[in-house]
């Protein structure tokens, strides 16, 4: 592949953080990303903890997935609400800075029917730009339920420290074959979420597991994109009766077999 193939340190199997990031690399993946939260039981490990680990087992860690639960509240016209989120946000950039990763992702959205402010939002995405640009590091707003903001802040905000994540999982559930998102900002692209579904639920298969047309992804697929090809995925029923060795030696090619698509 013409990319550092990636996958989602978190793929659907219940063991040690440590032996899940151990058995990433032994399948041929080059980077892996973090759930930017500690894990619990049955094997707890700090988020702390995390970046050194990855990095220890021989692989690239490309950014964090920051939570996204009250994230419409970026967009609340109630200041102490709004600031709250921010602040969260500000403070997991600072992470980014400390244990130096180069890549936050994000959500702008967390449910259907919420209301947004677009000014407010403008204004708590500029609040954290200004910040990424000063500690180096990018922002990357992922594809979910309302594009139509994805859309607002990449076209109102012009920095390198701003970016998108696309998810193509989620795509197929609101654009379905409408790829003009990836297009128009496909030189901003600085993450990818990489899996299928049935067209019902956010169900992170493989690809070619379910429903979206790989050959259409591919080829709107940026050519200038540099990044890492990373999945989120978990295995189906069937696959969690095998064995981790074999799921990820799956995804692995299935990877493999999508990068080839947008080398062609």
């Amino acid at each position: 592949m013409n990319h550092k193939a990636g996958i989602f340190s978190w793929y659907g199997f219940m063991m040690p953080f440590e032996e899940r990031i151990s058995l990433i690399r032994e399948a041929g993946f080059e980077a892996t990303s973090l759930w930017w939260e500690s894990e619990d039981m049955p094997y707890p490990v700090k988020k702390e903890d995390m970046p050194r680990l990855v990095r220890e087992a021989g692989l690239l860690l490309e950014n964090i997935h920051v939570p996204f639960n009250d994230s419409d509240a970026l967009w609340s016209e109630d200041d102490s609400v709004r600031a709250s989120v921010v602040n969260s946000h500000l403070t997991w950039l600072h992470d980014c800075a400390l244990h130096q990763i180069p890549t936050m992702v994000m959500h702008l959205s967390d449910r259907q029917d919420s209301q947004v402010s677009r000014h407010q939002g403008l204004k708590s995405l500029e609040t954290l730009t200004r910040t990424a640009e000063e500690l180096g590091v990018t922002i990357a707003v992922e594809n979910t339920r309302h594009n139509d903001r994805v859309r607002f802040i990449l076209e109102s905000i012009s920095s390198p420290s701003l970016g998108f994540c696309f998810d193509s999982s989620h795509h197929q559930l609101t654009d379905r074959g409408d790829f003009n998102l990836l297009k128009d900002f496909g030189s901003r692209l600085a993450a990818t979420h990489l899996s299928d579904n049935d067209g019902a639920e956010d169900r992170h298969w493989l690809p070619g597991h379910g429903t979206i047309d790989w050959n259409a992804l591919t080829g709107a697929f940026p050519k200038s994109y540099s990044g890492c090809l990373t999945m989120e995925v978990g295995p189906t029923e069937e696959e969690r009766v095998g064995t981790p060795q074999e799921f990820l030696r799956r995804a692995h090619l299935r990877l493999t077999e999508v990068g080839r698509l947008i080398a062609f």
